[in-house]
């Protein structure tokens, strides 16, 4: 799943955010290979809190300026507006994405720290807010997010189903749940949007 580049790189940023005591977890295909089907990813995606000009803020833009491939105003608009921003780690040619604030309400503190590969523990999205952000890129039409609900649902007995369909009547992607819900029970993947119709 992951190269030992990979993984130095997720060891990497992760000690300098949880250095600086910031609160974020992994998320994205990491999450994905995590809780469904260990599946390869080059991407590392974050959700992370992050106010302009507090001091916790302008330490990261030092950290990330001196080991990465970053610029200072992208991040600083990314901040303000909440959004996305990209640092690149030229050295071992990995893509960080860091997702401004929750798109998921409260997710960040429903995070938990797990083992991803031996002796690596990071903070990590929880399983019903991993399955929550990808039922949204679904939304958007990624197929790829398809497959990934679908293993992370595949046998599951640990999901809290309550929390996740009321969070999905919350984010309006409950159409999104029920089709891979009745994937699930007839065996049958479902339909990609982008081609249907």
């Amino acid at each position: 799943m992951y190269d030992e580049h990979f993984e130095a790189g997720i060891q990497q940023i992760r000690d300098i955010l949880d250095g600086l005591g910031l609160n974020y977890h992994f998320t994205g295909g990491v999450a994905a290979s995590f809780y469904g089907e260990p599946r390869f990813t080059q991407d590392v995606d974050l959700v992370i809190h992050l106010t302009a000009y507090d001091s916790e803020t302008e330490a990261l833009l030092q950290r990330l300026s001196s080991r990465y491939l970053a610029d200072r105003q992208i991040i600083m608009n990314a901040i303000r507006r909440k959004s996305l921003f990209q640092v690149l780690d030229q050295e071992r040619v990995l893509k960080i994405d860091f997702h401004v604030g929750e798109k998921i309400p409260g997710e960040l503190q429903r995070t938990t720290r797990q083992e991803i590969l031996p002796g690596l523990i990071v903070p990590l999205v929880s399983k019903e807010d991993a399955i929550l952000s990808k039922l949204l890129w679904i939304q958007q039409g990624s197929g790829k997010s398809t497959r990934d609900v679908i293993q992370m649902l595949k046998g599951a007995d640990d999901v809290d189903w309550k929390y996740l369909r009321l969070q999905a009547v919350k984010l309006n992607v409950t159409t999104e749940l029920s089709n891979i819900e009745e994937a699930l029970s007839s065996g049958h993947p479902p339909e990609d949007p982008r081609v249907s119709g």
